[in-house]
């Protein structure tokens, strides 16, 4: 299989990779050596690193990079720290980061959905999993500089819009039914409905006690609601994973590259993202839908 496959090298002819500069911040010397190699032979050249966060702020605010690569588990103050506070500038100018919307990819053996969230809710642009393949650390530089999200700065969230409307995968996806698609808008309308209810049987006067009953009915709502968005991901795979065997068993070895890694994407994606962001988990599946069927498209004109 190639190193880079074709949508990534598409995204990448987009970027002048030899005038963009890139900061590496990650203190261990084996890793931080491969990843800079890695992006040299991908054409990036205006390379600079540092080993922990005091040294990546006096970079961010002497060399201005255009995008940060950075280790979550850093000595001293944490990746997810210096997020923070680079993002916090946007609502409190601070002369040390000079680009509150600085892109950020964050590279870590971290892979549960908690930690996703996690940096996700710090305000990051892209997530890379260590070990990760060279196609997926391009695929993620590429995505933070190009695929530009509205930046949003408020006082819950400051960052890249965290609703992203097309899939950082890629343009298209497996819709079996239409189920999946209303399943999601059911689910967030309901689960938002008993945070509320929750939110409300807290709610006392003073000298009230708290009526636990009630707040255990509410709790054990939100658990049946959780349930539900488990299985919905369930049956995204389950599509996802049909979708993969079809398009084998059609194109046999005419089967492409590409669109075997996207499957493969989609899946890592399903299982990462977040449960409750359901819309993100769906637009995965349909971008495989489409994808294929314009496979099937193809094939049918040219025979």
């Amino acid at each position: 299989m190639s190193t880079v496959h074709s949508q990534t090298s598409r995204l990448l002819r987009k970027i002048d990779c030899a005038s963009k500069s890139l900061l590496i911040v990650e203190d261990n010397d084996a890793s931080r050596r491969l990843v800079m190699e890695l992006l040299r032979a991908a054409g990036f050249s205006n390379l600079s690193f540092a080993r922990d966060a005091e040294e990546a702020i006096e970079h961010i605010q002497t060399q201005g990079p255009d995008l940060l690569l950075l280790d979550w588990g850093l000595p001293g103050m944490s990746g997810i720290e210096l997020v923070n506070h680079i993002r916090q500038a946007a609502l409190k100018p601070d002369p040390r980061f000079p680009n509150p919307q600085l892109p950020i990819v964050m590279l870590t053996a971290r892979q549960r959905v908690f930690d996703v969230t996690v940096a996700s809710h710090a305000g990051i642009n892209e997530f890379v999993v260590k070990p990760f393949s060279t196609s997926t650390l391009l695929k993620a530089i590429s995505s933070a500089l190009v695929k530009k999200r509205e930046f949003v700065a408020a006082p819950d969230f400051v960052g890249p819009d965290r609703r992203r409307r097309k899939s950082a995968l890629h343009p298209g996806l497996l819709r079996r039914e239409g189920d999946a698609d209303e399943a999601a808008k059911v689910l967030q309308n309901p689960m938002a409905a008993e945070i509320e209810a929750l939110r409300g049987a807290m709610r006392r006067t003073p000298g009230q006690k708290l009526n636990r009953d009630q707040i255990n009915q509410v709790v054990v709502r939100l658990v049946h609601t959780q349930t539900l968005a488990h299985d919905l991901r369930m049956r995204l795979i389950e599509q996802a994973t049909k979708s993969l065997n079809a398009y084998v068993h059609l194109f046999g070895e005419q089967a492409e590259e590409e669109v075997l890694d996207v499957h493969l994407d989609a899946l890592i994606r399903l299982n990462e993202t977040p449960h409750a962001d359901p819309d993100e988990a769906v637009n995965i599946v349909k971008h495989l839908n489409t994808l294929v069927n314009k496979r099937k498209t193809n094939r049918k004109v040219s025979q």
